[in-house]
Order: C-alpha cells, then structure tokens, then sequence
C-alpha cells in the first residue's frame, strides 16, 4: 500500500488541457521504510464535532502521506459524542445534540475505512479529568461540575479545570467505577486497535479539593495523588484485561502535584505520550522504561499560535501583545511546517533510549477548530512530520535538508488539493513553478 502510493507520487500530469499527457518517473529505484513505527494525527471531537464525512477525508489524506495511527480523541469536558451501549446516557446528555453524536455504525465505518487504508484507529476517553460532560448524566460522580472554571482571575492555582468547562470523575464514588468499567468495555468492543488511550492529564487540584467528600477524605490524611491511584489501580488492569495496551498522557506520572506510582503502570503495558517541556520530558519517560510518543506543544500541536479562546482576556490591552510574545496563547507562537519538519523526537538520548520512542503525533485541539478549517490547520503541516518520522530529516551527511523539502511539500501540497484535501498553500504558486528560486540561500 505504501509502495503504491510512492509510486502514484512520480507521476504527473503535464500539457495543456486539450492535450494532457500522463509523465511517469522513470530509470528511479526506491528502496524504502518508515524510521518510526507510530506516525499519527489526534483530532480532538470533545470539544467540537466534525461531520463523519471530514474524519473520513481526513484519514484518507494521512494513507496518502503514510500516516498509519488516527488517535481519536473523542470525549472531553465540552461533549461526549459517542453512544455507547451500555452507556447511552453519557452521549445523550453530554453530546452538543443529537445530530453531533457518533454512533455504533459511524464508528464502524470509520474504523474499516481506516484499516482498508492501512490506518490504525485509537480511541482516547479521557478521564478522570476532562470528564465534566459527563455530569448531565451521572452529576453524583463529578467533582465541581458546572462551576465557573477560575474563580479567582488573579490566582491561577485556585483554578477548577485547565480551561472551561470544569468537572471531573470522583474516584471515591463506587459509581465512577461501575460507569468507567461499561465504558471501557463498550470502547474496545467498538475499536479493534491493541491501543486504548486512557487520557489521565490536568487533573486539576482544586476541582478535587472543592468536592465535600474529598474535602473530608484529606482531612482524614488523604492526599490527592492517592485518589489518582486508586482512579488508575481500577481502570488500568481492566484496560489489560482487555488485551489492550494502555495509554495515558504523560501527566499521570510526571505531573508535580497529582501523580502516581509507576508501580501502579508498568511499562510491559503502559505507553506515555509526551506533550510539556519538549525533548526533556521524552527523556524522563524512556529513562524510567517506558515507551513514549511524542507529541511535544512545543513542536506538533497544530492549534497553536491563534491567541486564546477565552473571552474578556486582558492581555490584550497590552499593544504589545501580540509583538514579541506568545500573543495571548499559552503555546504561541504558531508552529510552521518548518518549526514541525525539523524537530527530533528523539533529540537529546542515548541510542537505547531512542528505542524506546515508537514515533510521534501532531495534535489539533479543537477549541479554534471546526469543519471551515479543518483541513488547513492539519495540512501540509502534518506532512512535514509525515516525511520527518517516515524518510528523517536531514541527508546522508546528516545535514537537515528543509531547502529541498520545500520544494517537495509545495508540489505534495497541490496534489492534496487535486485530491480534495483543503491544504493551506506554504509558498505562492510563482515559487512552485520556479523551484529553488525562493530559497533564503541558493
């Protein structure tokens, strides 16, 4: 499969349109395979919902760039678009409505659809922060749902959610459990990958620490990262039980204030995702003797750089907000194809521990995001990771080799559009029809 699309990528379309003719590379051998197992895109569907028709053209763009792992991060505290059968619940209170929700044979589809494109799909239900969706239907297992998310602007430590809307899962509660456990089941009964993303990042303190029972279960000499423990000593073995790998956010266990044991996620079965403090955080995973991928804000989200989402934002009244500064976005400034092709993931470790890193995901989060824009703010950025995780980035003389790549994206771009992939163009056309002559150095 990959081999044929190599191979639809040296041919061109050539003359005029009366008289167009097929040109085929010729005398060209390709001797070729990927440098990284794990080449992926998360889309985040929690906090907005996209149609199946863009998950599905989507995927189809990553076969085409040799993208093998759609992680699908489906829940958030925004929305639960997903019915789950033993759950059903959950999607009709949590969905935005009933015409945004994904039901068993959209999933179905989408999953086949992945796999008949060499696709593998990963779900991701983040819990147990992020859960605040989840009240409409269990409000009795949700800390500080529906409260205003920073009650204090000046403090930001007295904060309940890392963003609006707060709440997240009460591991006191015998009925999170029971909830999470039909959760899991119906999860990966739906999804056949050997992945299953158990989220556990931003658990909040002060959500926590607002709730009346976990108030008097610290006062009992309690300590949050016990109640994270006893979230992750359930959820995790069941996540195994089910013949599945599991995946957590990075946060589970190198968060500085709510964290867990690493006795409690054993690297035989647990995979990190690095997404803070860019390469050192990748080294901290693989030297504790996890597997890691890295998808590290500083590099692959994709839905930085647009300013912040939340309204009546001072910063702004600064002139020079957007002037030298991260203009208003926590992970500002936004991340060029360049910033994304030149980035190694495995920068910084020893040659055993680059082993351990099985690849990389660029991130859309979708607070900025919807169908209008969609594929622009993926594409061509995501194939610059595609090429840097699959070919490397730099030549035989370990040079990084962003001068041809250029070229190369700017003509790999045009053939996205010709197949209906709405890409953002990098370069205007007078530059792809005079190839080198825009380069910075000659």
């Amino acid at each position: 499969m990959r081999g044929l699309e190599t191979f639809s990528q040296l041919t061109w379309r050539a003359g005029s349109t009366k008289a167009e003719q097929l040109v085929v590379a010729a005398g060209v051998r390709v001797e070729d395979r990927p440098l990284y197992q794990h080449r992926g895109l998360m889309l985040d569907t929690g906090r907005t919902y996209f149609p199946v028709a863009d998950i599905l053209r989507t995927i189809d763009a990553m076969a085409g760039n040799k993208m093998n792992v759609f992680h699908w991060h489906i829940t958030d505290s925004q929305s639960f678009p997903i019915e789950l059968p033993s759950e059903p619940a959950l999607a009709e209170k949590g969905a935005y409505g009933d015409d945004m929700r994904y039901t068993v044979e959209d999933v179905t589809r989408i999953v086949e659809f992945a796999m008949s494109r060499g696709v593998r799909v990963v779900p991701e239900i983040d819990a147990p922060g992020h859960t605040a969706s989840w009240a409409g239907a269990y409000p009795e297992v949700v800390s500080c749902a529906g409260k205003f998310w920073l009650p204090d602007a000046n403090d930001w430590g007295s904060r309940l959610a890392a963003e609006p809307g707060s709440g997240q899962l009460n591991p006191l509660k015998a009925k999170t459990f029971e909830v999470m456990a039909n959760v899991i089941n119906d999860v990966t009964s739906l999804f056949p990958d050997g992945f299953y993303h158990a989220g556990a990042d931003e658990v909040t303190p002060g959500c926590w620490q607002a709730d009346p029972s976990i108030q008097a279960d610290i006062a009992n000499g309690g300590t949050l990262s016990q109640l994270l423990e006893k979230y992750v000593r359930a959820v995790h073995p069941h996540v195994v039980s089910k013949n599945r790998t599991a995946v957590f956010w990075e946060d589970v266990l190198l968060d500085a204030t709510v964290n867990v044991s690493a006795s409690l996620i054993p690297p035989a079965t647990t995979i990190l995702q690095t997404w803070n403090n860019g390469s050192n955080n990748t080294k901290l995973i693989v030297q504790a003797g996890y597997r890691a991928i890295v998808s590290s804000a500083s590099f692959y989200y994709l839905d930085c750089g647009h300013g912040d989402f939340v309204g009546n934002n001072a910063v702004y009244d600064d002139p020079r907000s957007d002037y030298d500064t991260n203009g208003g976005s926590w992970c500002g400034p936004f991340k060029t194809w360049q910033r994304v092709y030149d980035y190694d993931i495995a920068h910084g470790l020893t040659a055993e521990e680059a082993k351990l890193v099985i690849g990389g995901e660029v991130a859309l989060w979708t607070e900025q995001a919807d169908t209008t824009v969609l594929d622009a703010r993926i594409w061509p950025r995501a194939s610059a990771m595609a090429e840097a995780l699959w070919s490397g980035n730099r030549d035989a003389t370990g040079k990084k080799r962003y001068a041809e790549a250029t070229d190369r994206l700017n003509d790999w771009r045009q053939r996205m559009v010709g197949r209906g992939v709405r890409a953002e163009p990098i370069q205007p056309l007078w530059c792809r029809t005079r190839p080198g002559m825009c380069d910075l150095v000659r």
